[in-house]
């Protein structure tokens, strides 16, 4: 694929004739790395047009850059950065001067948090426990290439390309309603699901609509680390159990809690399986003291010993 032309532009200041400030302008993408070694260059007419100058000032300046070496040209097929281009200089990064107080600007501080890095090589080790990543044994690639030569086919490509706007995909609702939520052994309704951008959007979102700066929410420990992010800058008071060889004990929350966050079927990171009863216990306990769990059902599948426990809606008093 050719560079696109659109990244060329020429500045309405600029001094020297248009064939030199095109070749100012190639020189200075490969000097700063955005062109590399064996991109195709855009043809002479595209670019001409882009810019509005005459392709007879564009061929010019390629042949120019080909004789310095910038370019190499390819019979019937065009120009190409050349592989003996000068090599992005590795000089020192110079603090920038920015003139906004961002001390001012930001309204809330954040520190990142204490989210975990995997180093990029994972897959080498030989017992990597790294989850959300897919094995490559077990990956099912017929399927999945089916499946994408069909949502790209025409006969879907309105339900592929078509714009909600204010609601889910339908079929992608019915399924969830049809076959997920019944593995759970949990009945909704088409206003009850709402589908969200990953497991960190949907805490961010729970987080904001149940939580504010007076009310106490309740997080395993250890956790999800993106989650405790996550709670940390909503400015709520956070309160940390430590779980045990059963998950959350029920009895160590505090008694001012209002929001529980839990991870029963597959605890994160423990992997441990929260029993029945206490999952009971904990229902019992949240109609008590009135207070909302957040049950992040992740991986249910991962019981290899029995089936997956239902989820604990279908579980209360």
């Amino acid at each position: 694929m050719a560079i696109s032309e659109e990244t060329f532009f020429l500045p309405p200041d600029a001094e020297g004739t248009l064939q030199n400030q095109i070749q100012q302008l190639v020189a200075e993408a490969i000097l700063s790395g955005r062109f590399r070694a064996g991109e195709k260059m855009p043809s002479s007419r595209k670019l001409a047009a882009h810019l509005g100058v005459s392709r007879i000032t564009v061929t010019l300046a390629y042949t120019e850059l080909l004789a310095d070496d910038y370019l190499t040209s390819r019979g019937r097929s065009g120009y190409y950065i050349s592989t003996n281009a000068p090599q992005p200089p590795k000089f020192p990064i110079m603090p920038r001067e920015d003139k906004v107080d961002w001390v001012r600007a930001i309204g809330q501080k954040f520190s990142g948090g204490v989210t975990l890095t995997k180093p990029s090589d994972w897959g080498s080790y030989k017992y990597p426990f790294i989850y959300g990543q897919a094995d490559e044994t077990l990956f099912d690639r017929s399927n999945w290439r089916l499946c994408a030569l069909q949502a790209l086919g025409s006969k879907d490509y309105d339900a592929l390309t078509s714009d909600y706007f204010d609601r889910d995909d339908p079929k992608l609702i019915e399924f969830i309603l049809r076959h997920t939520l019944p593995r759970r052994g949990i009945r909704a309704e088409p206003d009850e699901v709402l589908v969200t951008m990953g497991a960190q959007n949907a805490l961010w979102l729970t987080a904001n609509v149940l939580l504010n700066q007076r009310r106490t929410a309740a997080l395993e420990n250890p956790c999800y680390p993106s989650l405790r992010d996550i709670l940390t800058q909503s400015r709520c008071q956070v309160a940390s159990v430590a779980v045990d060889a059963a998950g959350l004990p029920p009895d160590a929350l505090p008694s001012d809690v209002d929001v529980v966050f839990t991870t029963p079927s597959h605890q994160c990171p423990t992997a441990t399986t929260m029993p029945l009863e206490r999952r009971r216990t904990l229902l019992t306990r949240a109609a008590e003291k009135d207070f909302l769990i957040v049950e992040d059902d992740y991986e249910f599948e991962m019981s290899f010993l029995k089936a997956p426990s239902p989820a604990s809606e279908i579980l209360g008093p």
